[in-house]
């Protein structure tokens, strides 16, 4: 059960990488200037068809997401039960808004023509409210995972604890540097590239033990 629910965490991490691709993937890539325009930019040029792709991955992936999240109570020592099942339940929370998130993302694209702003606008304000339910409950949810893990309460090794999404998070200022084309991939999917590379550590370290 434990390995069913990591493997299908890592599906549903890398769905969601693939949807972010599929969404705004430029090999011109975008550089940051604080707004989500540069995003927009890409899309309202991308077709339709696949602006919507790109959207509708979001809550499919989101789904996957949360069966993954369940393996954080099925590692957690019997003592620290209800604070992995809170960790679950924040996370899920939190993927769910960022499915969401994801899923809106496509009317960035499809309301990105220049006679059509004011609507754009309209949708923004609402759009960037998104967030903050996402990093409110997967931040709470992580930083519940980070506390187990390192308090030898899972059947992981401590040292895991580095991989855990929430740390690797710390990382992404760096991402924003990273060459032309390299940048576009990790940076742009990069909430997602660190649930990759936990769930293939997790999976390894598991596989390891059995």
């Amino acid at each position: 059960m434990i390995l069913i629910t990591l493997i299908t965490g890592f599906a549903g991490a890398l769905l969601m990488f693939c949807g972010d691709m599929t969404l705004y993937y430029d090999k011109n890539d975008f550089k940051h200037d604080g707004t989500l325009d540069p995003i927009i930019s890409i899309m309202k040029k991308l077709p339709p068809i696949r602006v919507m792709i790109g959207g509708w991955i979001g809550p499919v992936a989101a789904f996957l997401y949360c069966i993954g999240f369940y393996h954080m109570v099925l590692i957690s020592d019997e003592s620290l039960h209800k604070l992995a099942f809170a960790a679950f339940l924040l996370s899920c929370m939190g993927i769910i808004a960022g499915g969401a998130y994801h899923s809106h993302c496509a009317y960035l694209g499809l309301l990105g023509a220049d006679d059509q702003r004011r609507d754009l606008d309209i949708v923004l304000k609402y759009f960037q409210k998104l967030p903050i339910i996402l990093y409110l409950g997967e931040g709470l949810g992580l930083l519940a995972l980070i506390v187990v893990i390192v308090a030898g309460k899972t059947i992981f090794p401590a040292w895991l604890a580095v991989l855990s999404p929430g740390v690797l998070y710390l990382l992404k200022p760096l991402s924003r540097k990273l060459p032309k084309g390299l940048h576009m991939i990790l940076c742009g999917g990069f909430s997602n590239v660190v649930f990759i590379v936990y769930y293939i550590a997790a999976i390894v370290v598991y596989a390891a033990s059995m």
